[in-house]
């Protein structure tokens, strides 16, 4: 036997630990469908393929303890003790997703794996719990029939008769268990035509608990349901017209079927045919393994690495791109009448084109919808819900609107935050709800589109919306805010005061929510993520966070200038338009330099404030970029424009540049290093001192 080398054992595991979580998420997923429909057996299903899959994958890469909790879970999910238990089964599967969650992070860590006492207790629960007895039986019918059965029962169709579908429920105390399968069988022919009957006559008595048959019959149901009740023996009834058989194309066996199916009941082969539909339709172990290995031969997982490589190899071609655009045009400039400098134009256009088409290739492959980040999300609301003793609803929209992969995972927990403070603080209790006006049941929102190159996210709910008083009153309180500069605030302001360190308009702490931490981890995880977020709310009626993030953190398209001596580059999303003003029509207020723009008053800012820089002598006019940010509008004077040019951002090691000011750097083609100023960053820096900005 040769075990597989450590390399191999490494990437096994790898792929094991991809795979379990999306077998997670869809266990989580079927527990939550399950609350809504208790003993949905297409859920069920689901779940016993779902942990039988990972009892074997974890066998396979040697997690022992993982594999045998997942082999006892299995006990619980048989079809009959799975029935029985309807209402308890959601919450040992959703018990359960949490467990073998912590179990993965342990083994991905190299730790020992919980024991998982509390799903073992929900296990054993179930498997010794007293039976009682059913007011009904168990055993559900089905009526699948054999493929001869339902060309009789289609034949029976296809001449007029109505066909019944008959299920008798034997007593289990009855004192006849031999005989019942031949009285049944008298029963059923003393009403009509037999078609199609369960079980086999050779079923030994102790197993006979239903009998089903398919039945023609001219008499009506009432008629049918007393002629075959048998006293003592039977002990419910389940008697309805059986659906009408669809027609379907024939292959050559069934035409023989139909003829023999034709001639037992005295009908002409040769007629239109028809198939009986399922209830499940169960396909053949060799056809699904076919298509499993058609899909797995389509599908290539490929490490998140890998792609980044390749991605930077791109932007080092870009940045080749643009040092050659230069010496081309150096050259065009020199020998302007040398036919060579027009055939060299036309193969740097084809360059840039095909160029340009492997960008785009290679961006698609690190695009993800963000319904993988979405999914998660009913989970967490489910589970305030029950913790807060609420009723909510989650609403997806948007679920196909991609994101760069890196972009998506670092947005996880930030999100996450939005969502439980919405389900946490943003929904009333029903009781607050209904004296408001309002259903019982809240609602939150969440929605994923496209704006330009920009994507934006939005967390919004039907709740009780933002206090602006309170928010303020708890600033003051924490130091955040003075007191005399409060009056001076704007709605929008004063909302933007909830994403300071540890302001929380909690009135108590609770496991989920409270601390003041959350929204502050919100807004510097999106400050890194080169994003803005916007607040919206109206008491009463709700609250809408509006996340901007761009595509990808690979490449933008900028607006190069030049400002007190140094080049930067502003990623052209934030720009909104560009202008000139005199000194003269720069004003003070509040110790701020503002100006007009048509009917609007922006505070001006200059980057000469952002460090020790020597304050060059201002010209008469000065160039304007009128930038947005946080759902406010801002100047920045600069000196001069180079205008727009698409950047490969290099990230900048800590060494070089400790400020958050600046969130890349980037190599023009003339070898010229170039700052990227994170828009968000600079802003709110500019804003602290000497006061708040007075004019949004």
């Amino acid at each position: 036997m040769k075990f597989p080398s450590d390399e191999s054992a490494s990437e096994l595991r790898d792929l094991f630990f991809e795979s379990a979580g999306e077998i997670l998420q869809g266990m989580n997923e079927a527990g939550l469908a399950l609350e809504e429909r208790p003993g949905d057996p297409e859920r069920l299903r689901h779940v016993r393929r779902a942990v039988h899959t990972l009892k074997g994958d974890s066998a396979a890469c040697g997690f022992r303890e993982l594999s045998e909790l997942a082999h006892e879970l299995e006990d619980v999910l048989t079809p009959e003790l799975a029935q029985e238990n309807a209402e308890l089964i959601p919450e040992v599967v959703l018990a359960a997703a949490d467990t073998f969650h912590e179990m993965l992070a342990a083994y991905r860590n190299h730790l020992q794996p919980p024991a998982g006492g509390a799903l073992r207790d929900h296990i054993q629960g179930l498997l010794h719990r007293p039976a009682a007895r059913p007011q009904h039986p168990t055993v559900l019918a089905k009526f699948t029939w054999s493929e001869y059965e339902r060309l009789r029962i289609a034949e029976a169709f296809r001449h007029g008769e109505t066909v019944y579908h008959i299920a008798l429920y034997l007593d289990p105390d009855t004192t006849l268990p031999a005989a019942a399968l031949e009285l049944a069988r008298k029963a059923f022919g003393e009403a009509g035509r037999i078609l199609a009957l369960r079980p086999e006559a050779e079923t030994p008595a102790e197993q006979l608990a239903l009998i089903e048959a398919a039945l023609a019959s001219a008499k009506p149901v009432d008629w049918i349901r007393s002629r075959c009740h048998i006293p003592a023996v039977v002990e419910k009834i389940s008697v309805e017209i059986a659906p009408a058989p669809q027609a379907t194309t024939r292959d050559v066996l069934e035409v023989l079927l139909e003829s023999e199916a034709a001639s037992s009941i005295g009908a002409k082969p040769g007629q239109p045919d028809f198939a009986v539909a399922h209830e499940e339709e169960v396909p053949e172990p060799g056809a699904a393994a076919g298509l499993a290995h058609a899909a797995a031969e389509n599908t290539l997982r490929v490490d998140a690495g890998r792609i980044d490589i390749v991605m930077n190899l791109v932007g080092e071609l870009i940045i080749g791109k643009s040092m050659l655009q230069r010496a081309i045009g150096e050259l065009e400039r020199r020998y302007a009448k040398d036919p060579l400098c027009g055939k060299f134009s036309d193969v740097l256009a084809f360059q840039a084109r095909i160029l340009g088409e492997l960008q785009k290739s290679v961006m698609k492959v690190r695009m993800v919808p963000v319904e993988q980040l979405f999914r998660r999300f009913p989970r967490v609301v489910r589970d305030v819900a029950k913790l807060r003793h609420k009723e909510i609803g989650l609403e997806v929209t948007g679920q196909n609107t991609d994101l760069d992969k890196g972009i998506l995972d670092a947005l996880a927990e930030p999100l996450a935050h939005l969502v439980r403070n919405a389900a946490d603080h943003g929904i009333e209790p029903a009781a607050e709800r209904q004296s408001a006006g309002k259903p019982a049941r809240g609602t939150i929102r969440l929605r994923a589109r496209h704006e330009g190159d920009q994507v934006v996210i939005e967390v919004s709910d039907d709740g009780r919306g933002l206090d602006r008083k309170k928010i303020v009153r708890r600033a003051i309180e924490r130091g955040i805010l003075k007191e005399e500069d409060s009056p001076r605030l704007s709605e929008s302001e004063a909302l933007q005061l909830i994403f300071a360190p540890g302001l929380s308009t909690a009135d108590e702490v609770t496991p989920i929510s409270g601390r003041g931490v959350g929204l502050d981890v919100v807004h510097s995880a999106l400050e890194i993520l080169k994003g803005s977020i916007e607040l919206e709310s109206e008491p009463g009626k709700g609250t809408t966070f509006r996340i901007l993030l761009p595509l990808t953190l690979a490449s933008i398209q900028a607006l190069l200038f030049h400002a007190h001596g140094r080049l930067y580059a502003l990623p052209l999303a934030s720009v909104v338009e560009i202008t000139r003003i005199g000194e003269e029509e720069i004003h003070h207020v509040d110790g701020r330099e503002v100006f007009q723009l048509r009917q609007q008053v922006l505070t001006l800012f200059r980057l000469d404030r952002l460090g020790a820089q020597k304050t060059h002598a201002r010209a008469k006019r000065i160039f304007v970029i009128v930038i947005g940010a946080s759902g406010r509008r801002f100047g920045l004077a600069v000196d001069s424009l180079m205008g727009e040019e698409e950047l490969v951002i290099k990230a900048l090691e800590d060494q070089l540049v400790t400020s958050p000011l600046v969130s890349g750097a980037s190599i023009l083609g003339d070898g010229t290093v170039v700052l990227i100023l994170n828009v968000v960053a600079v802003v709110t820096h500019l804003s602290r001192t000497p006061a708040l900005e007075a004019i949004a």
